[in-house]
């Protein structure tokens, strides 16, 4: 668990900006300019933030699963909980 939560943590910044460069672009007026742009703009804009948010409660949640497991258990534990998955 602690493994994914390490692993987690090194992708949680990149998730979180995942749709922030073309947001950007879009919104910037280098790429793609007028109407339909400012529209494409705004739905990219709300994805983006959407994303961001959902992606922070990640590590909260992975965080609280490692808080409710033993930090050891012993060798037979082990095994049992092996067996039953």
């Amino acid at each position: 668990m602690e493994k994914l939560r390490n692993d987690l943590a090194k992708e949680v910044e990149s998730l979180r900006k995942t749709l922030k460069a073309p947001t950007e672009e879009i919104g910037g007026d280098k790429v793609w300019v007028g109407k339909n742009a400012r529209a494409w703009h705004r739905e990219l804009d709300g994805r983006h933030r959407k994303l961001a948010e959902q992606v922070g409660k990640l590590l909260p949640l992975v965080d609280a699963a490692l808080r409710g497991e033993p930090e050891k258990v012993s060798a037979a534990e082990a095994r049992s909980y092996h067996q039953d998955r």
